[in-house]
């Protein structure tokens, strides 16, 4: 085995590591929803982004409701010091495992989530890029390398 084909290989596993240690910031391998929280009696927070994904795991016994997934009630509330207000913008990833109305009677429903880990948007935008311009710029190496060993071994033929 040559040394290029060695390090073309090497290239793609280490690329292939990255993207699963890095899946949560890389948008087609995770779906993340992305919530503002509201202090008051109505919904536990806003949904930012993830609505389309929140529709997708919505269990079936569920769907028979209509709910609104512009809002959404949690079953675990986000413990957070530093946002009082819950006017900070959180990435939450769980399961729905329920719904719920704003008030007794009332037919028009949100989901009721389960948190299970969730993350503050501040950290997660800056490591979103610089993982993904790390990414491109590893895999625009990996294929010159790729078209440089396809030019050489055309020309040594």
């Amino acid at each position: 085995m040559t040394k290029k084909r060695l390090a073309l290989i090497l290239g793609i596993i280490i690329i292939l590591i990255q993207l699963v240690l890095f899946r949560d910031y890389i948008p087609l391998l995770s779906n993340p929803i992305v919530i503002k929280g509201m202090r008051c009696t109505c919904p536990d927070a806003q949904i930012e982004s993830g609505a389309y994904y929140l529709k997708s795991i919505t269990p079936d016994s569920l769907k028979k409701f209509k709910l609104d997934y512009s809002e959404i009630y949690f079953v675990n509330e986000i413990s957070s010091f530093s946002d009082p207000m819950g006017v900070s913008q959180y990435i939450v990833y769980g399961e729905i495992v329920g719904k719920q109305s704003v008030s007794e009677g009332d037919e028009h429903y949100y989901p009721l989530f389960k948190i299970k880990k969730y993350k503050t948007t501040y950290f997660y935008n800056i490591s979103k890029w610089i993982i993904r311009i790390l990414l491109v710029i590893e895999i625009i190496i990996l294929i010159l390398n790729i078209k440089r060993k396809r030019v050489v071994t055309f020309l040594q033929k």
